[in-house]
């Protein structure tokens, strides 16, 4: 009996989510639609440039994916960071963080959490998604970044909680520090 009462609910929960997804107003409908369109995006991104004609966004790649990069731009003066510590993908690291989808959609942050403690994440990078080793690792202790994280370094093909399949991520990070290696930063 239990077993028909937890398959009915699955049934009604599926069919409630396919009514109210195809009820939105959501004007990419089909996983196609939104992957185009964020295809494009990233493109766009990618090529975007400012007044002198610099790139507003650094590739950054990685040697263990030869397809993997993510996107970074610079809110900060690197040269006043370049002698602090950046994390290697078995760090834990503390950082300060808001995601959004390509259509600024807030996902998720670390300003709603309260553990450990000021808004900060806490994480070892090499359980996190493959953009956060590619990106962080280029990072110091004091810099903050946009990253732009392609769907493929992301969850890729897969929905994830709030976050759709084929979505590329832009992250707002700043990362405050590397536990039990260094001070932190606020």
């Amino acid at each position: 009996m239990k077993r028909l009462i937890y398959l009915f609910a699955g049934v009604m929960a599926a069919g409630t989510c396919l009514t109210s997804c195809l009820d939105s107003d959501d004007p990419y409908k089909s996983e196609k639609d939104w992957r185009e369109h964020n295809d494009a995006w990233l493109a766009a991104k990618e090529a975007e440039t400012d007044a002198q004609g610099h790139h507003v966004y650094e590739r950054i790649g990685c040697d263990w994916d030869i397809n993997g990069y993510v996107l970074m731009k610079w809110h900060n003066d690197r040269t006043l960071t370049q002698k602090e510590l950046s994390p290697i993908s078995s760090s834990t690291v503390d950082v300060k963080y808001e995601m959004q989808n390509v259509d600024s959609l807030m996902i998720d942050n670390s300003y709603s959490r309260t553990s450990p403690a000021d808004s900060i994440y806490r994480t070892r990078l090499n359980k996190t998604i493959s953009g956060w080793v590619i990106g962080l690792t280029q990072m110091h202790v004091g810099d903050s970044v946009t990253m732009i994280v392609p769907y493929s370094q992301g969850y890729g093909n897969a929905a994830y909680n709030s976050v759709r399949a084929y979505s590329n991520l832009v992250y707002h990070i700043k990362l405050t520090g590397i536990p039990g290696y260094q001070t932190e930063v606020k």
